[in-house]
């Protein structure tokens, strides 16, 4: 037998599903809700006290990557150039660093906490790039370290959230966010390709950043926004009562 909850609200009760939400919040990471560059600029700083070669090494590679519009593995990188051995000591002195200091954009703690008041209401992170490297981030920003996630490795997240769709319409999320069974999905990220394929019904919002290379086309249902500050208030006004 299917469990069910009630939930009390000041305008009545309302019985639900205990594995279904209205609404599930599908958010990118980097340059979305995290600060990639400040982020960064606080690995350069702790890895120049490990060895300043690498330090210079590091910050001309990711803005190589950064030009180009790609995803860049900064974990896998130092790896690549030392070791595991070595990677764990600068990965224990990042967290730290890292905490000390806020690496979530500006409006991110604010759509973190509209999701959350709402009793009816999910949210997870779908990434692109490397496991350990995204987990790294994860960790490091206050506020996220709890937070499901899943790393994929297609571009075009908008397929693979097609693919969760079922055919009453509704989407059964992956076991890595919650395997939880959404009405509707809002999908927030800052690259336009990764809405290639994203379903009609969807709310999206791109968050417009300030580099964007390789623009394209935004499909039509998709909002561009100037920043997560945009998409609170339109998703409180869209979810008003």
């Amino acid at each position: 037998m299917t469990r069910m909850r009630l939930h009390r609200q000041s305008w009545g009760c309302t019985l639900v599903n205990d594995n279904s939400v209205a609404t599930f919040y599908v958010l990118d990471l980097d340059r979305t809700l995290f600060d990639t560059e400040k982020a960064i600029a606080i690995m350069e700083e702790v890895v120049a006290v490990h060895d300043q070669v690498l330090a210079r090494a590091l910050s001309q590679r990711f803005r190589e990557y950064s030009e180009q519009g790609e995803s860049f593995s900064v974990r896998e990188f130092i790896v690549d150039m030392t070791d595991e051995a070595n990677m764990q000591v600068i990965e224990a002195r990042y967290h730290e660093a890292a905490r000390a200091q806020n690496l979530l954009l500006s409006g991110a703690k604010e759509l973190l906490s509209l999701v959350r008041s709402r009793p009816q209401a999910r949210f997870g992170i779908l990434t692109y790039g490397s496991p350990q490297g995204q987990a790294m981030k994860m960790r490091a920003a206050a506020g996220l370290e709890e937070a499901p996630f899943l790393v994929t490795s297609g571009r075009h997240k908008g397929e693979q959230i097609a693919q969760w769709q079922q055919a009453d319409g509704t989407y059964r999320l992956p076991e890595e966010l919650g395997g939880v069974i959404a009405r509707e999905v809002v999908f927030v990220d800052d690259k336009p390709f990764s809405f290639t394929g994203f379903p009609v019904d969807g709310t999206g919002y791109q968050v417009r950043g300030v580099k964007h290379v390789n623009d394209e086309p935004l499909p039509s249902h998709v909002t561009l926004v100037a920043n997560l500050a945009e998409v609170v208030s339109l998703e409180t006004a869209r979810l008003s009562p």
